[in-house]
């Protein structure tokens, strides 16, 4: 039994001895190899490298070395010196991936660090390598190469930091940028600016450019033009918003290509604004035109009357008609007097911006009624009035007293004569603290619908026989605007008027 037992430890023993006599060969072949290697290698630009597993032997050879500035002798002690040498921020990552490369976690071995030259600047590294295993599986060895990638990484880098700021470039600039594909205008990118110009709140993945023009031959020639001229510049286009609203945009485009793909580059920027106020100017050039013939036939006809009434009055003998004519030439004058009155409110309202005040209405209305009733025939005309004002109203008195003027001065002087008709006017105020809602109807002439659209326009009468000046309508509208209230007007020939008018309350409650 003990002999048993003998034979079998010596067995083991004589097993291992051969073993460890197999791995030094082994050792000696790789080592003849790799000086052989070495020697071949030693004008290549790449870093040859091996490492034993077993006895943490290193090897390198001496362009391993020069590409950090080191001649072969300088270095004595190999070991250690690659993890030394590495960068601090790149040191654990590298040592994982070559720990996992070892255990099998990960099949290739390529990874990118960088290693500190003698100078002590660092340069970065591409590291590859195989590793060799035994029968049973045991990794024994490693070997590999380094190539120096510093000039392509600082390549990569300077790209890398165009993009970057290409990228924020395009993200924050202040006009619309878009990136439409040339083949069928599909479109990739968008920046923020333009995301809010089309209120859309990404970009849709089926996007096409077509999908945002409002029409048919707009397509046609923006494309036509696109393919013709390989761009665009500040060509104006009416598009469809995601919300569905309108709005002209100003397009520029450029064409590019790169490596696998053909794109136009295009910029654009809202220009709605730009077009209401090319709009606003040419109505404001007509109604210039409009007002200098009409103001100038208004001054003039009332002083042409004057002054056909001194020629009269220079040979009038009798006192009755001098008494007579001087009262036209005082009508002629109030004309010309209320003419200029509405010049001028009209230049207040369009330069002043007046802080808001407190308004009471019944005061206001009052005023307006008394001097109005004095100026016109207002026998047989009731005027009732129902002002609910509990809250504090503020706002800017005189154009609310425009307002007010104008519309019971117009309920008045356009009241029906005729007997048979009781002629009313009611005014109804009520003020929340929202706003203050002002309904002035009458049972007058009335306006004929086809007239109704025209009352705001300057210089309108609503009557051939009308004395006005044809501005007071146009005043209030305007005064409307500037006081961003609202006004509303039904009206039927021979019925009546009604108007009502809501003004936004500016008081401000104390704390």
């Amino acid at each position: 039994m003990n002999r048993l037992i003998i034979d079998s430890e010596k067995d083991k023993l004589e097993k291992a001895l051969n073993e460890q006599a197999d791995l030094r060969n082994q050792l000696d072949s790789v080592k003849q190899k790799l000086e052989s290697y070495q020697n071949a290698s030693a004008g290549a630009s790449e870093g040859l490298w091996e490492r034993n597993l077993i006895t943490d032997e290193v090897f390198i050879s001496p362009p391993w070395l020069t590409m950090l500035g080191y001649e072969s002798n300088e270095v004595e002690d190999l070991k250690g010196i690659w993890e030394s040498w590495m960068h601090d921020d790149d040191r654990e990552r590298a040592l994982k991936h070559l720990e996992d490369y070892i255990d099998g976690k990960i099949q290739h071995y390529d990874i990118n660090f960088r290693l500190k030259h003698k100078d002590g600047h660092y340069i970065w590294v591409r590291s590859k390598a195989k590793l060799v295993r035994n029968e049973e599986g045991i990794a024994t060895r490693i070997s590999g190469s380094h190539t120096d990638i510093t000039d392509k990484k600082s390549t990569e880098d300077t790209i890398a930091k165009s993009e970057r700021k290409y990228k924020y470039l395009f993200q924050n600039a202040l006009i619309g940028m878009m990136r439409v594909k040339a083949d069928n205008y599909a479109v990739t990118e968008i920046n923020k600016r333009g995301l809010q110009i089309l209120a859309m709140p990404n970009v849709s993945p089926h996007l096409k450019l077509e999908d945002l023009l409002a029409d048919q031959s707009q397509m046609t020639e923006v494309f036509d033009l696109l393919e013709r001229n390989h761009g665009l510049e500040e060509h104006e286009i009416k598009i469809i918003r995601w919300d569905e609203s309108e709005t002209w945009l100003s397009l520029s485009a450029v064409f590019y290509e790169d490596e696998t793909d053909r794109f136009y580059d295009i910029i654009f920027k809202d220009i709605s604004e730009f077009k209401e106020n090319l709009l606003e100017l040419q109505r404001l050039n007509f109604e210039l035109d409009n007002f200098v013939y009409h103001a100038s036939h208004d001054i003039r006809s009332p002083l042409r009357s004057i002054m056909g009434l001194v020629e009269i009055l220079k040979n009038e003998r009798n006192p009755a008609e001098i008494r007579k004519i001087v009262e036209m030439i005082s009508g002629s004058v109030n004309r010309l007097d209320k003419f200029v009155v509405d010049l001028l409110a009209m230049s207040r309202n369009n330069r002043v911006e007046e802080e808001a005040v407190p308004v009471n209405y019944m005061v206001e209305i009052n005023n307006s009624v008394t001097n109005f009733h004095h100026v016109y025939n207002t026998q047989g005309l009731e005027i009732r009035t129902k002002i609910i004002q509990v809250k504090p109203f503020y706002s800017d008195l005189t154009k609310v007293r425009i307002i007010l003027n104008n519309l019971i001065s117009n309920s008045i002087k356009y009241r029906r004569m005729e007997e048979s008709v009781d002629s009313f006017i009611n005014i109804y105020v009520d003020v929340t603290e929202k706003e203050s809602v002002v309904k002035i109807e009458d049972n007058g002439e009335g306006i004929s619908e086809d007239k109704l659209d025209k009352i705001f326009d300057m210089f309108y009468r609503a009557s051939e026989n009308s004395e006005g000046s044809g501005l007071g309508m146009y005043i209030v509208k305007n005064v409307i605007k500037k006081l961003d209230a609202t006004i509303d007007v039904k009206s039927e020939e021979k019925k009546g008027t009604t108007f009502i008018v809501k003004i936004p309350n500016k008081y401000i409650p104390q704390d």
